[in-house]
């Protein structure tokens, strides 16, 4: 049975890192698809599924929404892949994945197709799970970028990153680029997040960051 959120949609089953059976129009058939939102991301971040998820298989769901006549591509992407860009030492492999993709949909753009790179800040359990981790007793997760820094980022939340990707089907602002997308208020350090979620749980003593 479908949840309250899915009712009136068509719900279909499909491994897309198939690449003939994605681009043989099992997929999407000719002319079924307007606009195609792509939010596939690895589990594990690792390289294998990095590039076998975030690039790869969401490369064949950008192919096959082109071969059936789709005129836009949306890309949940992610704010980090600047990192990649910046080619940091700590960049990590789903931002470069992430930013190779981002390179072959700018290849692919053309005068009946074209596609928008949403990049949000932190929306997913990197920031939302650790209230979890923290409160059944495990550790408060963040990266140490050296000389005592670390990321600092300004979530956004799922309901305004939701309305933002559908607001690019009408929208032609950030067509064939980029957009950087946070939340309405100022940044926090991930030791300020820490210190927060400690408060917030009301865990004894003082937080050890």
């Amino acid at each position: 049975e479908k949840e309250e959120k899915f009712k009136g949609a068509e719900l279909k089953q499909f491994d897309v890192t198939d690449r003939d059976a994605c681009l043989s129009g099992e997929l999407f058939p000719k002319g079924s698809v307007d606009i195609v939102v792509s939010c596939l991301a690895s589990r594990t971040g690792t390289k294998k599924d990095s590039y076998a998820i975030d690039y790869q298989a969401t490369l064949n769901c950008a192919e096959a929404a082109k071969a059936a006549g789709a005129r836009r591509f949306i890309l949940l992407s992610a704010y980090c892949v600047k990192s990649a860009e910046r080619k940091d030492p700590y960049a990590l492999q789903f931002q470069y994945a992430k930013m190779e993709l981002e390179g072959k949909l700018r290849e692919m753009s053309d005068a009946s197709f074209d596609h928008v790179a949403v990049r949000p800040t932190a929306f997913f359990k990197s920031v939302s799970g650790q209230l979890e981790v923290v409160d059944g007793g495990g550790p408060f997760v963040y990266f140490d970028l050296g000389e005592g820094k670390c990321a600092t980022c300004n979530p956004i939340s799922e309901p305004d990153l939701a309305a933002a990707l559908i607001d690019q089907v009408a929208d032609d602002a950030h067509k064939n680029g980029v957009w950087n997308l946070g939340g309405p208020d100022d940044g926090l350090s991930m030791k300020d997040q820490g210190v927060m979620i400690h408060g917030i749980l009301k865990k004894e003593g003082e937080p050890k960051l």
